[in-house]
């Protein structure tokens, strides 16, 4: 129940920010994008919510996490479904404009809280549940060409098993190559 009632306030929030969002200054812009990384594959929606912070909201599917007490497994032949938001706030965006250098495809460093909802595709399954892992990191997206891009994180968060109620904190790593499909 807190879980549903949390979700649905960052949608809400979501929706507020994005109406603030400005079209015509220079720097980041709203993508869509196609992913293919570490969480599987999936797409994405970045909606640019202000010069300098952008969030994305994913949704796709990838292998599931077995949480242990003191432990988290990513099992890649486990099947799961994920959803994922990723608030991320481009501290040296302005640099990158004052110094010339390129800000396409959201180009720049950043710091992001992720939180990520999973869930298995099967019916319950003994070694993946419902998992919901929380996140912050400090990351860097750079374009591989006119329609891709790389991004690649690390930082901490804290993994916890919805059905059994305990968790564990885990070292956070990922990286992922986008397709930008707008």
């Amino acid at each position: 129940m807190k879980f549903s009632f949390a979700l649905g306030l960052l949608i809400i929030y979501q929706g507020i920010c994005y109406g603030q969002n400005k079209s015509n200054e220079i720097g980041l812009r709203t993508l869509t994008k196609l992913d293919l990384g570490l969480q599987g594959i999936g797409a994405t929606y970045e909606p640019r919510l202000s010069k300098s912070l952008v969030s994305e909201l994913s949704l796709g599917f990838g292998g599931g996490y077995n949480i242990g007490e003191s432990s988290l497994e990513y099992q890649f032949i486990k099947p799961a479904l994920y959803f994922s938001v990723t608030p991320k706030f481009y501290y040296n965006i302005k640099k990158r404009i004052e110094a010339g250098k390129s800000t396409a495809n959201n180009s720049g460093n950043y710091f992001g809280i992720r939180l990520k909802f999973n869930t298995p595709l099967y019916k319950r399954n003994d070694l993946i549940r419902n998992s919901f892992l929380a996140n912050i990191h400090w990351g860097l997206q750079r374009p591989v060409d006119k329609r891709w891009t790389f991004n690649s994180h690390i930082g901490a968060g804290y993994a916890h098993d919805v059905d059994y109620g305990f968790g564990t904190i885990y070292p956070a790593i990922d990286f992922k190559f986008s397709y930008i499909i707008k």
